[in-house]
């Protein structure tokens, strides 16, 4: 018997543009959701970032596989009628304006739910619908600035860092994901639609709520490692890291690089201990270190029980054996004017194959044609 994903016949209207809502409607459409994107005459801005592809991007090839694509003018009284005609029919209706918005454009939720009592409507904005900050233009760095991101990743003066990765909006993707998927059931449950309001803000302080606790328990500034010799070291070729919990961990770690002085000391027999004596103890662990090569030094972890994992690189995370072993990735082919990409298997979700239409990323309107006839029967 094959069991359908879990979202066959759902019917998504993305309207979204960027990082965020795009990586949520993706995911939708990895677990069997019909995902109409939506976009504007000069195409979502996320196709203009990062490396090109083409017409794309990476950011765009990240966020948007799987969906059908046709645009709208929003300002026209045509491309109004197109996306209405569309969320008349829709289970969800997405979009990230800033707050306002949608209501002046006549796409509003109280519009929309006049047609389509049962839509799940979700917006997605860097503050939210309300409050003073409502009406800010909202980036990847302002969030990361805002939430206290930036100052839990100082430089090596200790200066605030953004993390040079867009971890606010692929958060907030995937905390929009979740509240789609219980607003679903939700009315799969209790019936009726649902108003949805996800803003990148609430997300980072989500994602952050243990560091915020802390920092009320302990308002000193972050000093590294809570548990040290816990941190990233060079060996002889590469760097890797080591994560020692528990004590058995370090017990390990000073077996492996045969520092039995370390592992009888009475002053690094805890915790505590090993915090209060960090210097001197890292330093030696340091100096073990940097005479090994990494593959040799992973294998002695491995065979010790020490976590542990070598710093890879993009490329070389996505090549790694286990990665294979477990498909991880699928390498797809046939994106133009590209070499094969990996695409990552979303967990959940049955895995991509060859021509699987889940893994087709859709050129700027190349469902036109068919998404209007659809509308018309």
């Amino acid at each position: 018997m094959t069991i359908k994903p879990a979202f066959d016949g759902i019917k998504i209207v993305d309207l979204t543009q960027g990082l965020a809502g795009p990586y949520c409607a993706m995911l939708m459409a990895q677990n069997g959701a019909d995902v109409v994107k939506v976009e504007p005459p000069e195409g979502d801005w996320s196709r203009r970032i990062g490396v090109p592809v083409g017409a794309r991007s990476a950011a765009y090839l990240a966020c948007n596989r799987g969906k059908r694509a046709i645009t709208a003018d929003l300002k026209s009284s045509d491309g109004l009628a197109v996306v209405r005609k569309l969320a008349a029919k829709a289970d969800v209706f997405m979009e990230s304006n800033r707050a306002g918005v949608a209501d002046r454009l006549g796409l509003g939720y109280e519009a929309m739910k006049a047609e389509n009592p049962d839509l799940v409507y979700l917006s997605i904005t860097g503050f939210g619908q309300e409050g003073p900050y409502s009406d800010r233009p909202a980036t990847d760095a302002v969030l990361q600035a805002f939430s206290g991101l930036m100052v839990s990743n100082p430089d090596k003066d200790g200066a605030p860092k953004r993390i040079e990765f867009p971890v606010p909006d692929y958060t907030t993707g995937l905390i929009a994901y979740q509240t789609l998927v219980t607003a679903l059931f939700g009315r799969a449950m209790h019936g009726g639609g649902r108003r949805l309001d996800v803003s990148l803000m609430q997300a980072m302080l989500l994602y952050q709520q243990q560091g915020m606790i802390t920092r009320e328990l302990d308002p000193s500034p972050p000093k590294g490692s809570p548990l040290p010799p816990t941190g990233t070291y060079q060996a002889a070729d590469g760097y890797v890291n080591i994560s020692i919990m528990r004590e058995k961990f370090y017990q390990g770690l000073c077996q492996v690089l045969y520092l039995p002085g370390l592992a009888t000391d009475e002053r690094l027999q805890s915790v505590e201990g090993r915090r209060a004596n960090a210097d001197d103890m890292i330093a030696a662990i340091r100096v073990a270190i940097a005479s090994w090569k990494v593959q040799d030094l992973s294998a002695a972890f491995a065979k010790a029980d020490v976590p542990h994992a070598i710093v890879n690189d993009y490329p070389t995370a996505a090549r790694d054996p286990h990665v294979a072993a477990v498909e991880s990735v699928r390498w797809m082919k046939d994106i133009p004017g590209a070499p094969p990409l990996p695409f990552v298997n979303v967990p959940g979700a049955a895995k991509l194959a060859a021509d699987d239409p889940r893994s087709a990323v859709p050129d700027m309107d190349s469902h036109r044609a068919e998404i209007l006839a659809e509308l018309e029967d």
